[in-house]
């Protein structure tokens, strides 16, 4: 959910916002405590010499010994003030030992120095010797036979000889074998180690892993323990447990497939509590079967969720969801679905004049009617006992984009099949069938599509045609947290197609592909550093970059801007823009009958109409910093955001453009703050935009007469498109062929306060 609004507008509900902060934040501060006596001093800095193996950040994680905070260090204020203890000092100084003992540095010394730096702080600064590591000379394994060699294979482990003896890469080599072993049939499997430093002067380690197998396994049973819901009765069959668990008998061992069951289970929805185990059964000395034990209680079947908000650029908006979770048995899953927004300003809803509406809102065209979602779907668990979850939805709708495009679909349809791929990368396969149309601003129109006189654009926006798209979407999520993650990369593509030989309209045909890359490091402080690369792309009837690009609807095509996108510009407002004049414009006598219209080049435009384009490139880069109040509720952001929008064939300005351009990035730097709360995190974001809007065509969009013609006026200053009588007395229409030049420069101010953009929005920006 994103929200944009003007500057004022915008700036007044920022300085709300900062005040309400700031007031948690005094509110707290007269209660934050302080861990120091009034004899021991305070730790302003703490270093590490000596240590060339590891980095000091993380020799840090291994003592207690810590400085005060940044900002009690610099400015003496605010944040936690920590002490010098003496007795946990000399305890830290035998944690380094053991700790280096255990990564191979058995001659490790480790010494401290305490130096006073005035006004009762002090440097503590831990001088190491570290010496030279032991080393693996003998690597022992014993117990294997050709069954079980190539499983407990230490190849790629890093245990051989010559590295350091290191107890944690020993321990990681036990676990990953003894992982191998029981996911390969040997659900006792086990190993034991033994090791010795036999030539302390020569720094030499002897390690010995004895692989105990234990027999090769296969399911024999799968026991149940079905609870009811309170005092009722059982109302999940156990054959469907059975199908969810994926595990049958006869199957080979495994526990991967366990917990891939567990996980099915609890997934379903239908439990409250999963716990899938092996059954406790001595160990046989053959080939043997095993017991596995299901426990679950069972949850509620049926559900009821809804939802009632405000946005900016919804302004009301409700959602209510009913779901059968046992739907016929067999854990199918049915779905109703309602959804309406924009309820405050959209006809016929429209509540006290739209007075509890942004403005924003108030004067986007496609804001003026009620957005609405209404669908069924049904899940199923499996196809055909295989791993893959397949979907059917009906659904009718109308949603819009701001300031881009209306589409209203009378009737549409969508199955899905949803697959893990190797190393759980999820994979989505649909296919949809629209039955509606798409409505756009006739400027846009007009100057992209060439769309300029009322009948042919009523082809696009008052013709129902049908749209089949064939979608993809894979991901690779490595995070440590889904909302606010400090560490790890995400991976996203999605590719989408329409073509007549699947169903779609013969002149709705296009390829659409946009991958995500994001990546997040940890630094000190709790701060992260996040950094995000988004790249998008629309092409034609044919493969190639060179061929033209044709229609594509406007739903389909790539907007930035915003406040998941580049946070110096509103939504969608990168890239070209075309402006609507708001003063009718003046008339210039040519030849003949013939006349001219323009606008001067100083006028400020009525309002802004996003082109987007056929190539998008977006790049963020932002840090991360906790609050030192509430650290787990309030977080600041530094960001730099670049981006670009273009069209690669005849844009609307006239320009060709076939690839990126870098002195076309459009970057904007700027400052933020979060907030999470239960529906997710509030950001507000101020981004600093110093360039100027781009020169471009505008239109006049003329009221529709007594008979219904609305013509669409090309304005822009010095332009040569001819205008002849029309077909009602007094009207004009300009004639086909001309391109409307990108002569408009729209009057803007420049001063600091007028570059800053605000944003708003609910939900993680990447």
């Amino acid at each position: 959910m994103m929200w944009c609004g003007s500057a004022a507008s915008a700036a007044r509900r920022a300085a709300t916002l900062a005040v309400a902060l700031l007031g948690l934040l005094s509110a707290n501060a007269s209660g934050q405590g302080t861990e120091c006596e009034e004899d021991q001093r305070e730790v302003r800095a703490l270093e590490f010499h000596g240590n060339f193996s590891f980095r000091s950040a993380d020799l840090a994680q291994r003592v207690t010994t810590t400085p005060s905070d940044l900002t009690r260090r610099l400015f003496r204020v605010a944040g936690a003030r920590r002490c010098l203890d003496s007795d946990e000092l000399r305890l830290d100084v035998a944690r380094l030992r053991v700790f280096y003992r255990r990564r191979g540095y058995f001659q490790t010394v480790v010494d401290t120095s305490v130096v006073a730096m005035g006004d009762g702080g002090a440097r503590v600064t831990f001088e190491i010797q570290e010496g030279e590591p032991v080393r693996v000379d003998t690597l022992r394994i014993s117990g294997l036979d050709t069954a079980t060699a190539p499983i407990a294979m230490v190849d790629g482990l890093g245990l051989q000889r010559g590295v350091v003896f290191d107890v944690e890469r020993l321990q990681q080599a036990i676990d990953s074998i003894k992982t191998r072993l029981r996911n390969n049939g040997y659900p006792r499997g086990d190993v034991a180690a033994s090791y010795a430093v036999f030539d302390s002067a020569a720094r030499r380690a002897r390690v010995t892993l004895e692989v105990i197998p234990g027999a090769r396994s296969r399911v024999g049973e799968i026991r149940i323990f079905h609870e009811p819901l309170g005092d009722g009765p059982l109302r999940v069959g156990a054959g469907t447990i059975r199908r969810l668990l994926g595990v049958r008998e006869g199957d080979v061992y495994r526990e991967r497939s366990l917990g891939e069951g567990q996980r099915a289970l609890y997934q379903s929805d239908l439990f409250q509590h999963v716990d899938v185990t092996l059954a406790a059964r001595p160990p046989a000395t053959t080939d043997s079967l095993v017991a596995i034990d299901v426990r679950v209680r069972e949850s509620y079947l049926r559900q009821v969720d809804t939802e009632v908000g405000w946005a900016v650029l919804d302004c009301f908006k409700a959602r209510a969801q009913l779901t059968d979770k046992n739907f016929l048995g067999n854990a199918r899953r049915l779905e109703l679905t309602a959804q309406v927004s924009k309820v405050g300003w959209g006809a016929p809803t429209r509540l006290a004049q739209g007075v509890f509406c942004a403005p924003s809102i108030q004067a986007d065209t496609f804001s003026a009617r009620l957005n609405y979602f209404a669908g069924a779907t049904l899940r199923l668990p499996s196809l055909f006992a295989l791993p893959t979850s397949p979907s059917l939805s009906v659904y009718s709708e109308r949603r819009g984009e701001y300031q881009a495009f209306l589409r209203t679909t009378l009737l549409g349809g969508e199955t899905a099949v949803s697959m893990a791929l190797p190393h759980e990368i999820p994979l989505r396969l649909a296919y949809s069938l629209e039955y509606g149309r798409t409505e756009a601003q006739p400027a846009l129109l007009c100057a992209v599509f060439n769309r300029c006189d009322s009948e042919s654009r009523a082809l696009i926006t008052e013709r129902n045609r049908p749209l089949a798209v064939a979608s993809a979407h894979v991901e690779r999520i490595r995070t440590d947290n889904p909302i606010n993650p400090r560490v790890g990369t995400a991976l996203r593509l999605d590719v989408r197609g329409a073509s007549r030989q699947i169903g779609s309209d013969p002149d709705i045909q296009f390829l659409k592909g946009l991958s995500d890359a994001s990546v997040y490091r940890g630094i000190v402080s709790g701060a992260t550093v996040a950094a995000r690369l988004r790249l998008g792309t629309v092409l034609g009837r044919t493969l190639s970059f060179e061929d033209a690009v044709g229609f594509i609807p406007p739903e389909e095509r790539l907007y930035a801007g915003g406040a998941g996108s580049v946070r110096g510009y509103q939504q969608n407002e990168l890239g070209e823009l075309i402006y609507i004049a708001e003063d009718a414009p003046t008339r210039i006598a040519g030849t003949g009958d013939t006349v001219y219209f323009e606008v001067p080049g100083d006028r400020r435009p009525r309002r802004v109409v996003p082109v987007g384009g056929s190539s998008l490139v977006v790049a963020n880069v932002e840090l991360r910093m906790r609050s030192f109040y509430y650290p787990e509720l309030v977080q600041f952001t530094l960001f730099a955001d670049a981006g670009d929008v273009w069209q690669r064939d005849a844009s609307a300005s006239g320009r060709v453009r076939r690839a990126l351009s870098l002195n076309g990035l459009r970057w904007t730097p700027g400052i933020g703050v979060r907030v999470f709360t239960p529906v997710g995190p509030f950001q507000a974001n101020v981004g600093y935009n110093p360039h100027a809007r781009p020169a471009g065509a505008i239109y006049y969009d003329q009221a529709p007469d007594a008979q219904g013609f609305a013509p669409l006026y090309c304005v822009s200053p010095g332009n040569r498109v001819p205008a002849v009588p029309g077909r009602t007395p007094g009207s004009y229409e300009q004639l086909p062929g001309r391109t409307c030049p990108a002569t408009f420069v729209p009057s803007q101010s420049r001063t600091f306060l007028s570059r800053l953009t605000f944003t708003f929005s609910i939900g993680p920006d990447f």
